[in-house]
């Protein structure tokens, strides 16, 4: 086969061996194309002044960018880091890629900023930021943003900012006090309930425009602005903040009180009930749904319970409640088999994770600040049931309350207050209570 020329090279190949050969030919192809970052040229020059927010998507073709030694070690590093915790192969390669273009861009002679690692993370799917960000805040590479804002807090500082100039300074010092910074100290309330406040706040302020102060809100401008109880909860936050602070005399919100209709919880159909665990999924969802469908554990209490709360021994498991003593419940037989295989499989899947929680997920379960899942976790759960988890818990309360009709079972089975026991037990039982227990 002289006379072929050129094509004698393919013949007696297996196809292994065919892309093999390719695969080397464009790998040699892409090395021809790689370059050295112009600013990065001179090793040795420091950073003269602090550069502006980079933007990551001018950068022309960042996956030729040329890499040097160190930073070739520090990618090593983070690729037997993937291989030795178990990461999938695509979470692997997208860390791996994000990391290389982060140090062929800005070397490895000064921390990386985390808005960089979050610019790297935008320009396509392939790219990672979590593991990277982890990866980097470990070996401290990386310069956390100070002024980072949540999306919530953004929200509320935007919302604040349309509010009629006048009531403006009044928001902000409500928002510092229920984020505990007022004159007397108070547990800070979460951003996404501060967002839900603000809002209804917002779009009452926009009426009380003819207003030169809150301080001229009467009684009579509260009930007539309170659509519903959503709203009237956030006024009545609002003013009574106020008061506290002393930029109002009195609170026009204090003696207004909105009748509501009590709502009687109701049953949730057997055959929806019916084959509800064989519909959960995995052993985790399956341990998620015993958790609250059995034990009436709210979603947020279960990604929140931690290992130590778990006492296999005695078949106890603590749930932890804020501002509140904690609930101890008994697990039975089954329920404590499903925690068994819970455990076996994430040890298996996680050999090396220290997270101190007992649900974990891919993202949390190696993350460097060791965080709990959040309720979201749960919500391909809840879609798989067709049920709502309020509705579970709602569900246990009355089915329990229809076996026993004892609010004080109640009370120490599920750790409900005795309002909601003698509401449970009465609506399960209405001819018994022909005088009100809680009145008398």
């Amino acid at each position: 086969m002289w006379f072929g020329g050129d094509i004698d090279i393919y013949v007696n190949k297996t196809g292994r061996d065919l892309n093999n050969a390719r695969d080397r030919q464009a790998q040699q192809r892409r090395s021809e194309l790689r370059y050295w970052p112009e600013h990065l040229i001179d090793p040795a020059q420091l950073e003269l002044f602090p550069a502006p927010e980079r933007n990551w998507k001018a950068i022309q073709d960042p996956g030729l960018l040329k890499i040097s030694e160190p930073g070739q070690a520090i990618i090593g590093e983070l690729d037997q880091l993937a291989r030795d915790q178990a990461w999938s192969s695509a979470t692997r390669k997208k860390s791996l890629r994000t990391l290389r273009v982060l140090l062929a861009w800005l070397g490895t002679g000064t921390p990386i900023l985390e808005r960089d690692v979050v610019g790297v993370g935008d320009l396509s799917p392939y790219y990672n930021t979590v593991r990277v960000a982890g990866f980097l805040q470990a070996k401290g590479m990386l310069v956390v943003d100070s002024d980072t804002v949540g999306t919530h807090e953004a929200s509320v500082r935007r919302w604040v900012n349309q509010a009629p100039p006048q009531f403006q300074a009044d928001l902000h010092s409500w928002i510092a006090v229920l984020r505990g910074g007022g004159k007397r100290p108070s547990p800070p309330m979460r951003w996404a309930t501060i967002r839900g406040y603000t809002l209804h706040v917002v779009s009452v302020l926009g009426t009380w425009e003819h207003l030169a102060s809150l301080s001229e809100v009467t009684e009579q401008e509260v009930k007539a602005a309170a659509a519903n109880y959503s709203v009237f909860t956030s006024l009545r936050s609002l003013f009574r903040a106020l008061r506290r602070e002393r930029r109002i005399f009195r609170d026009p919100a204090r003696n207004v009180h909105l009748t509501t209709p009590v709502r009687v919880p109701r049953p949730i159909p057997a055959d929806r009930l019916k084959g509800m665990l064989n519909q959960a999924g995995g052993t985790k969802d399956r341990l998620a749904l015993v958790l609250m469908a059995v034990y009436a554990v709210r979603p947020k209490q279960v990604a929140e319970i931690l290992l130590d709360d778990l006492d296999r021994s005695t078949g106890r498991l603590r749930i932890r409640r804020p501002n509140r003593l904690d609930h101890e419940i008994c697990l039975d037989e089954f329920a404590l088999q499903l925690v068994k295989e819970w455990l076996t499989e994430r040890h298996r899947r996680w050999p090396l994770s220290t997270n101190p929680y007992l649900i974990v997920s891919p993202l949390t379960a190696l993350h460097i600040d060791r965080p709990s899942v959040g309720i979201s976790n749960f919500k391909s759960l809840r879609d798989r049931i067709g049920i709502n988890f309020t509705q579970l818990r709602q569900d246990r309360f009355l089915d329990e309350a229809r076996e026993t009709a004892d609010p004080v079972r109640l009370m120490r089975l599920f750790g409900i207050t005795s309002y909601t026991a003698i509401h449970y037990v009465r609506t399960a039982h209405p001819e018994r209570f022909a005088i009100d227990p809680t009145q008398a």
